[in-house]
């Protein structure tokens, strides 16, 4: 009997056994399972920092089909979307159900993104702005929010007006082979892959493209992108090749063309003095656009670079822009089609004779910026490429081979570039001529008529280029001859060394002589009309007419930012002086105490000391003898020694805060925890709500209010647990039943509180 007592009791304790183990291992199993939601949770925020968007995509969406309404989802969705598809509507819904629904200030600079992607630039500069009023200024420097703005302001002037292109063809190609598409032929070189074909030095590793003639034994100007060591952006830069393998030291081509952001895709003319390149700075309105500048022989400098307009560019990449001899057609790149990958080359007609129209809606925008093959022009192509192809001048530019090392190489062949294209309109106005001898209609006669009139006047302008062209050159050509010098030995710098003093066993040998200047900082530049108003812009330029007038003052005691900055002082009066003593510098400042009769101008706004620097020789030159640099810090002046050091500590600053991200994350430094907070939501005119919730709460928990419209939203913050955080909802339900929720948050961004509890738990 005992015996049997015994055995029962042992298959008791191994049954009790069996179900402790049971309950430890379900637990263990349950336990698990929400670590692994937690895990892809915080996985996907990873990703999404490190820009991984594909993969952080993937979990987002299979979220947003669970929970389909939680505004958290639908932010870190349109994100995503707005990263990895070209169409920036699919982008947009959830973006602005997000901001629809208290997300974070965050969304509104995606909204404006995606907002400027769809061509609705007024849209995307409110959402800009919105974004500016409550973000960190680490925000808006590592978003680069003064570029997104100026992309806005920009877009919304390019836009308001269009001469819409003939498009010939259309072809769609990878990424990495769009340039093959080009027709070179009257080129007299091709373009080739700078990476694998064209090896200068170590340093350039991007994947971009340079003009290379066909000819190797004369000395050719070379344009190509590579990095800017000190900023870390992309420069154009030239170089001389004397051979296959011998090449000069490269030289950039300085701030007027470069700026802090990429620059790309060069390509000079056969004029020799028109260069043509991709840009995200300027006054870009997204992406790269294109520009050209011309090379002023004068001033020995590039000039201000001219955007090609919509719809040309767009916000998305257009780039490579390539001009026929003539200038009568062109090729470029883009990759704005939403619905193909790679690029889209377009071979366009370039009829300069052709009115700019008014683009009245944003549907027009759309319309032009994705134009289709005019069948017409497409049938007349070869007609045209004929008749431009017998120009005897077109021959003799290819036939010289002489790319541009002097300047009347470049003036002859600008000359001859302004001659063709006035011959070229004159053959339009004579046929529009004898037009108007068989229209009957009045209101065509009248079109007409004013159509003729434009066409005189652009023909006179083009003549007047083209003849003080040719008049150059003949100046250049009587003093060689007085000189008994060759015409290709430039009269403004010092004689070339000759071929046989390169150092053969050498791989980089001495420059060309050359006097455009080194790079200095040039931010990306708001577009305005400059006969309104003067934007607070960094850099010195000098502009005539002057942009300041009785309609635009010089501003006086401006408010100047929170950091520090740059200016040179011209000098201090004892009265206001008029812009025209300035002599078009701008931006212009004046410091004027009350009381005071002296009144001190200054000009710049420079973010380093080197940039100013750079500039004071200029100013000086002006008749400024006793100018000098002024530094300022949150408006007041300071020691420029103290101002040096100040602008390196903050550098140093932002840059390692933007470099620890990642490194926080797997520290753990970063809070990747999930918390909960409450808000409570009351009308202001209950005013002493606070003063009940503060006793109610007593020093538990921190508050903070914030106004919204008529109401105080009130949030009692943070709990680790959805229990404490309900415990504390219960207890304001005593002062109030209005308006009170738990809210969850991940990352500082709501999470659905469903979810948040099952990880939880």
């Amino acid at each position: 009997m005992q015996f049997v007592m015994q055995y029962y009791s042992m298959q008791k304790y191994k049954f009790v056994l069996l179900i402790l183990f049971s309950l430890t291992f379900f637990c263990e199993l349950y336990s698990q399972t929400e670590n692994h939601d937690f895990i892809e949770l915080k996985t996907a925020y990873h990703n999404f920092l490190q820009k991984n968007y594909i993969d952080a995509y993937s979990y987002y969406k299979k979220m947003l089909d669970v929970y389909p309404k939680d505004p958290g989802y639908n932010y870190y969705t349109g994100v995503c979307l707005l990263n990895i598809e070209k169409n920036p509507e699919s982008a947009l819904e959830h973006l602005q159900y997000a901001a629809e629904n208290d997300i974070t200030n965050e969304v509104y600079f995606y909204l404006g993104i995606a907002y400027l992607r769809n061509y609705q630039f007024d849209e995307a500069l409110d959402n800009f702005k919105e974004f500016e009023e409550n973000a960190s200024p680490k925000q808006k420097y590592e978003l680069e929010l003064d570029n997104y703005l100026s992309k806005a302001l920009n877009g919304i002037y390019l836009v308001k007006y269009a001469r819409i292109p003939s498009v010939y063809d259309k072809i769609q190609s990878t990424e990495d082979k769009f340039y093959k598409e080009y027709d070179t032929h009257d080129l007299g070189g091709k373009f080739k892959n700078i990476k694998t074909s064209f090896h200068i030095n170590d340093s350039i590793t991007e994947n971009t493209i340079v003009f290379i003639p066909v000819s190797a034994d004369s000395e050719e100007v070379l344009y190509y992108s590579a990095k800017n060591n000190e900023r870390g952006d992309y420069d154009i830069y030239r170089i001389v090749r004397y051979s296959d393998s011998l090449y000069g030291e490269p030289e950039n081509l300085g701030n007027v063309i470069n700026t802090p952001f990429d620059e790309n895709y060069p390509f000079l003319h056969s004029d020799g003095a028109t260069l043509y390149f991709a840009s995200k700075g300027h006054y870009s309105m997204g992406g790269y656009d294109l520009y050209k500048s011309t090379w002023s022989w004068e001033y020995q400098e590039w000039t201000e670079p001219v955007n090609l307009d919509y719809p040309i560019n767009s916000p998305y990449y257009d780039i490579l822009f390539v001009p026929s001899p003539d200038k009568k057609t062109a090729f470029f790149a883009t990759d704005r089609d939403y619905n193909n990958s790679g690029y889209t080359v377009y071979k366009i007609k370039l009829n300069y004779s052709k009115p700019f129209i008014e683009v009245e809606n944003h549907k027009s925008i759309l319309k032009y910026a994705y134009p289709e093959v005019d069948v017409e022009s497409f049938e007349n192509r070869q007609k045209e490429e004929y008749k431009s192809s017998g120009s005897e001048i077109v021959k003799l530019q290819e036939q010289e081979k002489l790319l541009h090392k002097t300047e009347y190489d470049s003036l002859l062949k600008r000359a001859a570039s302004f001659q063709f294209s006035a011959d070229s309109l004159q053959w339009i106005l004579d046929d529009k001529r004898s037009e108007l001898d068989n229209v009957g209609n009045e209101q065509k006669k009248n079109d007409l008529t004013n159509s003729i009139i434009n066409l005189e006047k652009e023909i006179y302008q083009i003549q007047k280029e083209a003849d003080k062209c040719y008049n150059n050159v003949r100046q250049i050509e009587q003093l060689n001859l007085a000189d008994n010098k060759t015409i290709y030995e430039n009269t403004h710098k010092t004689k070339q060394k000759t071929k046989e003093s390169i150092p053969k066993e050498k791989n980089y040998i001495e420059p060309v002589d050359t006097s455009i200047r080194k790079s200095i900082l040039k931010p990306a530049k708001v577009f305005v009309d400059s006969s309104k108003l003067v934007r607070n812009k960094t850099g010195l330029r000098v502009k005539q007419p002057s942009a300041y007038n009785e309609q635009n003052p010089i501003p006086v005691n401006k408010v100047l930012p929170d950091r520090v900055i740059y200016m040179i002082q011209l000098g201090a009066f004892s009265s206001e002086k008029p812009p025209r003593v300035f002599k078009g510098l701008e931006p212009l400042y004046c410091l004027h105490k009350e009381g005071s009769t002296i009144r001190k101008y200054l000009a710049g706004h420079f973010l380093k000391l080197s940039n100013a620097e750079g500039k004071i020789l200029d100013v000086k030159r002006l008749g400024f003898k006793d100018a000098y640099i002024v530094a300022f810090f949150k408006g007041r002046i300071i020691p420029v020694k103290e101002a040096v050091k100040m602008e390196s500590k903050k550098i140093e600053l932002i840059t390692s805060d933007v470099n620890n991200t990642e490194s926080k994350i797997f520290s753990g430094e970063l809070d990747l925890s999930i918390s909960y907070i409450v808000k409570v939501e009351i009308n202001k005119a209950d005013t002493l709500f606070f003063d009940k919730l503060n006793k109610l709460i007593s020093t538990e928990k921190e508050i903070t209010i914030e106004e919204k419209d008529s109401n105080n939203v009130y949030y009692i913050k943070t709990f680790t647990r959805f229990e404490d955080a309900d415990k504390v909802k219960k207890k304001t339900e005593v002062i109030t039943n209005n308006n009170i929720e738990i809210q969850a948050l991940f990352a500082k961004i709501k999470m659905p509180l469903e979810q948040a509890r099952k990880i939880t738990k």
